[in-house]
């Protein structure tokens, strides 16, 4: 069974893939600010949306 800490981190790197493609492709945004997006999006989302659903069950 997956966790649920799984599932968050498996959608936020799908989600920041999606958004660094979208942004090389169709928007033509610079590398620095897709690798910004890539590493927020797909890095520091998951903690802290991991960390607010655990403090919120510690409750």
């Amino acid at each position: 069974m997956v966790s649920r800490e799984n599932k968050v981190v498996g959608a936020c790197v799908v989600v920041a893939m999606v958004l660094t493609y979208g942004g090389f492709w169709l928007a033509g945004l610079s590398s620095e600010i897709l690798m910004g997006v890539l590493i927020f999006v797909g890095v520091v989302a998951p903690m802290v949306v991991n960390n607010y659903f655990d403090n919120r069950e510690s409750v």
